[in-house]
């Protein structure tokens, strides 16, 4: 089934943050003594805004402490700025919070939305929301009774869409219902929390969106509910047979030779699903352990920022991590990465950045040194784990051009300075390697309020001869 669905993007409404909440606020928050920095945020659409929330619980040490949605939803809002929904984080300080909005408000915009499709083709919209996290957040991760850090498909639709659509959901791929919101919802909608591997919740957040596009195609229909592309019950009769691998021929697929096997081998792993068992040395394998290492690294250093109250740094450090948890998706998918925002700079201003770290900070050319602490070591370690996996990504994805007759791809060592097939993977590994270092720079020159690092470079600092 072709499903022609159209983005309803949300909008954030009002954004204001407190640097120190009054008492009595935040004992009705019920707020630790230890956070009283709030930041609040209005938006059009409650669960687009629900999980942006939880991005910026990865990209600072700021906990969500109140997200509610308004009755009737976002066409019957009680004031031009109410909009949908509310959300409030609070933070040790207004950097902590900072950071979260910042993330929010980034997430809000480029990566959660609500789908229209018109009834009957042409009638009035259903409006609903497959949206897919691959990395849950300290927000999302409790209310489905996961692990943070755990996949899960997010599923809202209008009241009977939702009910078909999630039972369309659970049935095609291997999820479990975590959480089922049973309309109606304060907004009238409902829906819930699928969770497994990510390629399983997409394969869910699809069916989900066939089986509404099925509803609005036929609203008044007597035949059973259709989700993810099916059609008659005899027609998806022979396609599961038809996909289904005989009973002796096993579940699982090498996928160098086609060898099928009932139990997966320890030693093979999957490249993408079932039918892709690979050897655990596969070049993209180990690629993957290298950016598990890398975001091992980078929380390694947050956490020492952390304990050196470098509250800037902390936020800045979340948002490479958040690159490099979306490094994973990309890798597996096959989706490209997007453009990437740093410090609200761009890639080139990144680098860019590392070349002038003397006019910008007052850092010539810097060599880690015992004198500089513990901060700047995780930062150089980060650093230096970040480098290694850009060579693990160049290795993983090298370039494959057509032979000379095109009829086949000539192997890598054909063109051998050829860009990488990944290249937006490469691009994003060298950049955070890049990034690692300005921050090392910067901490240095004491640009991060609240460190016990003294303003400008460290003491006795000379040039390496």
């Amino acid at each position: 089934m072709k499903i022609d669905l159209r983005p309803v993007k949300p909008r954030a409404l009002a954004v204001r943050t407190i640097p120190e909440a009054a008492p009595d606020l935040a004992t009705s928050l019920g707020l630790p003594a230890d956070r009283r920095a709030l930041g609040i945020i209005t938006a059009t659409s409650d669960d687009a805004l629900f999980s942006a929330l939880d991005q910026g619980t990865k990209a600072s040490p700021a906990d969500v402490v109140y997200a509610k949605s308004f009755y009737a939803g976002a066409a019957h809002p009680s004031g031009p700025l109410s909009g949908e929904c509310i959300g409030i984080y609070a933070g040790r300080d207004p950097a902590e919070v900072d950071a979260a909005v910042r993330a929010c408000l980034a997430y809000l915009e480029s990566e959660a939305w609500f789908y229209a499709i018109a009834v009957g083709g042409a009638g009035e919209d259903v409006v609903f929301y497959p949206h897919v996290i691959a990395s849950t957040g300290r927000y999302l991760a409790p209310l489905a009774g996961i692990s943070v850090g755990a996949a899960m498909a997010y599923l809202i639709a209008p009241p009977l869409e939702s009910v078909v659509g999630l039972d369309a959901a659970c049935k095609a791929a291997n999820v479990r219902l975590a959480k089922w919101f049973g309309p109606p919802s304060e907004t009238n909608f409902g829906g819930g929390y699928l969770v497994g591997e990510q390629t399983a919740c997409e394969a869910a957040a699809t069916a989900f969106a066939s089986a509404i596009a099925d509803v609005c195609a036929a609203p008044i229909a007597e035949r059973a509910a259709r989700g993810g592309g099916e059609g008659d019950p005899g027609a998806r009769a022979a396609a599961t047979a038809r996909a289904r691998p005989p009973s002796d021929a096993g579940r699982f697929k090498a996928l160098a030779t086609g060898e099928r096997f009932a139990i997966k081998p320890d030693h093979l792993t999957h490249l993408v699903d079932d039918a892709s068992l690979v050897v655990k040395t596969h070049p993209r394998i180990v690629l993957r352990g290298k950016i598990d290492f890398l975001q091992s690294a980078i929380l390694d250093a947050q956490v020492t920022a952390d304990e050196d109250h470098a509250r800037g740094l902390v936020g800045e450090l979340g948002e490479l991590l958040e690159l490099a948890r979306k490094l994973v998706g990309a890798e597996v998918t096959g989706k490209p990465l997007g453009p990437i925002q740093l410090f609200g700079m761009s890639a080139d201003e990144v680098r860019d950045a590392t070349h002038h770290t003397h006019e910008l900070y007052g850092i010539p050319f810097m060599y880690p040194d015992v004198r500089q602490g513990p901060v700047v070591a995780k930062l150089n370690l980060a650093r230096a784990i970040a480098r290694e996996a850009e060579v693990a990504a160049l290795t993983a994805f090298e370039a494959i051009r057509p032979s000379d007759d095109g009829s086949a791809p000539a192997p890598p060592a054909a063109s051998p300075i050829a860009p990488p097939a990944r290249a937006d993977i490469c691009l994003a590994l060298n950049r955070i390697s890049s990034a690692l270092y300005l921050l090392a720079c910067k901490y240095v020159a004491g640009r991060y309020d609240g460190s016990r690092r003294p303003m400008g470079p460290v003491r006795g600092w000379r040039p390496p001869r």
